[in-house]
């Protein structure tokens, strides 16, 4: 179930101490229901279509997972998961999630969970810690890797390769989109890569007043002359 629209925010109301239900908190939700999906190809569709400032998500869809979904967002709004058990909460707070409500869904919990939602206009994702857990799916396999073993990220198109030990699948994300979750003092941007400071191995002067960057773990990246000064500034070269 998504929500969304102008004003979404006013639209809904908690009531708390209603006579005659001391104690229980009921819930009026006046949301604009701006569509249902009923699997994950419909669900990417519809948030392209209406851009939804909130969605009640279940974890198991036809055609994959929620997370399958998210990975092929660029805007990902907030989030309430509803589940059937805790197993995922970790790796659902890995996206823009507001809370988890385990199934079967208690009103208390669902007031808790609404209370919590932040203002809509100008919703951001969190950054990314070093510690946060991405969670990427590379065709039937999936992986769960912490960001700062994330050696680099390399554009491909409007997509996004990421490499980490001996993997390198690619991310339904733009490498800007990606860029604004990170934290840039961890992550240097070039033209078209994403590098993790902590894997660089050796900086040599290169043609252009560039630089050359070996990478711990294999391979090399030339830095134009403009983007080295921003890198020499950073590192304090």
């Amino acid at each position: 179930m998504f929500g969304g629209g102008d004003g979404f925010a006013e639209r809904i109301r908690l009531h708390d101490g209603v006579p005659g239900q001391a104690g229980v908190n009921v819930i009026e939700l006046l949301i604009e229901i701006v569509g249902q999906g009923g699997d994950v190809d419909a669900g990417v569709a519809l948030f392209e279509a209406e851009s939804p400032d909130l969605v009640f998500l279940d974890i198991d869809l036809p055609g994959g997972t929620a997370f399958d979904l998210l990975e092929r967002l660029q805007r990902v709004p907030q989030i309430i998961f509803t589940i059937a058990f805790d197993a995922y909460a970790l790796l659902a707070f890995a996206y823009n999630t507001v809370d988890y409500l385990l199934k079967p869904i208690e009103s208390d919990r669902l007031a808790q969970a609404i209370a919590k939602l932040r203002p809509f206009e100008g919703v951001k994702q969190e950054m990314l810690s070093a510690q946060s857990p991405i969670y990427i799916k590379d065709g039937e396999r999936c992986y769960l890797v912490k960001v700062k073993d994330v050696r680099l990220i390399e554009a491909i198109g409007n997509y996004s390769r990421l490499y980490f030990g001996a993997h390198s699948p690619m991310l339904y994300r733009s490498l800007g989109a990606i860029e604004e979750r990170l934290d840039p003092t961890l992550f240097f941007r070039s033209r078209q890569h994403l590098v993790n400071l902590n894997f660089v191995e050796e900086i040599t002067p290169w043609s252009n007043g560039g630089l050359q960057l070996k990478m711990r773990g294999g391979g090399e990246l030339e830095v134009s002359r403009r983007q080295s000064n921003r890198l020499k500034e950073l590192l304090r070269l």
